[in-house]
């Protein structure tokens, strides 16, 4: 039920992200409505529906260099709890991608 209620409450929002620096592949974790990040299109590097978003997505992102945000507050913005192994997955990531 609570995450019936999560999904409605998400739906038309997108994981999007958005370069440090410009011309930087990695970028910060954030979650835009359709009017915010079309708005804002030429700073948006990845835009992923939130009904699409899994830990495994996330991990894609971070696997890819496409984001370096802290994972605690990746996970508790998209999850709505930091799950350990997730975050230390996510952790691991970013060492290996240097950082």
């Amino acid at each position: 039920m609570a995450g019936d209620k999560e999904r409605t409450h998400s739906k038309g929002l997108s994981l999007v992200t958005i370069p440090y620096k410009e011309g930087q592949g990695a970028g910060r974790i954030l979650v835009y409505c359709r009017d915010c990040w079309t708005e804002m299109a030429e700073l948006v590097a990845e835009v992923i529906p939130m009904e699409m978003v899994s830990p495994g997505v996330l991990l894609d992102l971070y696997r890819t260099g496409k984001t370096t945000s802290d994972p605690f507050s990746a996970c508790e913005l998209l999850f709505g709890r930091a799950e350990p192994e997730l975050v230390r997955e996510a952790q691991v990531l970013i060492s290996r991608n240097g950082r």
